[in-house]
């Protein structure tokens, strides 16, 4: 009798001890939160549901989504080109074709509509192509501002446009406005497309940056979704390649503008200042490398930051 009341009180101590960790643990987690939290209150939030764009295949059961400045050209020419290929080869199509090129796809309701149907069918395939948000900023920039001078009254102020673009974020997001708005639509973080409020573990996420591994590695993971949803073998194999001889020629071009704009996102303390508080949780949310951020935010949120919960910032 007294060798089994021994075990029970042995029992009740481990069991408390137990939940005694629990309570310490979610207070940790909490106040850690918290903390985290309060060091980003004036940081452009995740999840604002601002642009979803979406293009499908509805005979692959495979949906697109269209980030802006993050391979959105290459995005929309592939999923034209699963939507009709035939009508794609005989407008003479490629996959490296610019804005001003025509597309029968976009003036199809089926290509641009995500149905319902399709959303609630679990054989759907959802893939989006991400890019560094930082790298992802500097497209952005050299295009609309130093190449088409269309950011606001900036020209290519660099300071002027990352402060136009932070208040015009921070007033959507406070106003929850969600009239389009080019400039906010082009420069929004990642986490305010796709729909991305609703999960981003449902989403395939394809990175594409300047590094060749990572690009084939993103190429090669297409090309198995592609296969996946009854893609044809030659033209998968058509697109890998296509994909890669494009991609690797885009990225060997330098030009003047572009090594000064990389210098003063490099080290100029008001465009860091302005970055870090549009993109920061992006690199939360994403699995991106945070060695491109300034040392006092790389440890922010960087414990398990899938566990940030999305009712702390909406």
């Amino acid at each position: 009798m007294i060798q089994i009341t021994q075990q029970y009180r042995r029992l009740a101590f481990i069991i408390s001890c137990i939940l005694g960790l629990l309570v310490y643990w979610k207070m940790f987690k909490n106040n850690y939160i918290e903390e985290n939290i309060n060091m980003t209150h004036d940081f452009i939030v995740p999840f604002i549901n601002y642009v979803p764009g979406f293009f499908v295949s509805p005979e692959n059961k495979l949906v697109a989504c269209e980030i802006r400045k993050s391979m959105s050209q290459l995005t929309t020419n592939l999923m034209c080109l699963l939507y009709n290929e035939t009508q794609f080869v005989a407008d003479k199509n490629t996959l490296n074709d610019t804005w001003e090129a025509p597309r029968h796809c976009m003036q199809e309701h089926s290509f641009t509509n995500f149905s319902d149907d399709l959303k609630n069918d679990t054989d759907t395939v959802k893939f989006a192509f991400i890019r560094d948000p930082i790298r992802r900023f500097l497209s952005f920039y050299l295009n609309k501002c130093v190449d088409k001078s269309e950011c606001y009254d900036c020209g290519s102020d660099m300071r002027c446009v990352v402060e136009r673009i932070y208040n015009g974020l921070w007033n959507i997001q406070n106003d929850r406005n969600m009239t389009f708005i080019l400039m906010e639509a082009h420069a929004a973080p990642l986490s305010w497309n796709c729909g991305f409020n609703e999960g981003v573990s449902k989403w395939e996420l394809l990175m594409m940056g300047s590094d060749l591994d990572e690009r084939t590695s993103s190429t090669t993971k297409l090309a198995k979704i592609l296969r996946k949803q009854g893609v044809r073998h030659e033209l998968v194999e058509s697109i890998e390649k296509d994909i890669l001889k494009g991609e690797t020629a885009h990225s060997t071009f330098k030009s003047t503008n572009r090594l000064a704009a990389e210098k003063q996102i490099r080290e100029d303390p008001v465009v860091r200042y302005f970055l870090h508080k549009i993109y920061f949780f992006d690199y939360v949310v994403f699995p991106f490398k945070r060695d491109v951020l300034d040392p006092e935010y790389r440890s922010i949120f960087a414990t398990a930051p899938a566990k940030v919960d999305i009712k702390f910032f909406v």
